[in-house]
């Protein structure tokens, strides 16, 4: 499978680095070459310099060739610009393109671009997660950054704290707390009380 990334920030990076270990053909384009380096030594794709709008530099980058395009700058405007290009003058079918505000995605999505949404991702998982009823352990990663989230019941030492009260190690902090109510409280606010009943969501942080 010929794929064509455009931007190598933590995600486009790691896109690039993993498919490139299953043995695809992969070109991945970034107007600064400095984020190259976070490909490591053993990449052996090809790396282009250059602005991802110049139809040039997406030649050179064997978008011509390329059935597969993941786009994942910053600028969501970019983005969409990005995509239709690779879309309509290269005639890539599947175009993903990272859309960051869940108001516009919708709107793209119309240009015919296959859309993902990490902001509506997160904030949809971390709401299932903390309106689950059952104790567990759930696990996500986003980008370089691993989350592990575990849900335990609070005990008799946590009774009548703020959830800065509670202890815990560098990495780990209490995210949420599940009333016995049903109700959900952040723990990041000032009324937040632990009582008894309460389910407690801890957060475990952790970068590659």
């Amino acid at each position: 499978m010929n794929v064509i990334i455009i931007g190598c920030g933590k995600t486009g990076s790691r896109i690039a680095r993993q498919l490139d270990e299953r043995g695809c053909d992969i070109s991945i384009v970034d107007s600064d070459a400095s984020k190259f380096e976070r490909l490591g030594g053993d990449f052996s794709g090809l790396a282009v310099g250059g602005e991802a709008t110049d139809t040039e530099v997406l030649r050179n980058a064997g978008a011509e060739n390329a059935n597969f395009a993941i786009v994942v700058t910053p600028d969501d405007n970019f983005n969409v610009m990005v995509g239709q290009i690779l879309k309509l003058e290269f005639e890539i079918d599947q175009v993903y393109v990272r859309v960051l505000d869940p108001t516009r995605e919708a709107v793209f999505r119309k240009f015919g671009l296959h859309t993902i949404c990490p902001t509506r991702f997160e904030s949809d998982f971390l709401f299932n997660l903390a309106t689950k009823d059952d104790l567990s352990v759930e696990t996500v990663t986003l980008d370089s950054t691993t989350v592990q989230f575990e849900t335990l019941r609070a005990d008799r030492h946590m009774l009548n704290k703020k959830p800065s009260e509670i202890l815990s190690r560098k990495n780990k902090m209490p995210f949420a707390i599940k009333k016995k109510t049903g109700q959900i409280i952040l723990c990041n606010d000032e009324d937040a009380v632990i009582e008894e009943g309460d389910k407690i969501v801890f957060a475990v942080v952790w970068n590659e």
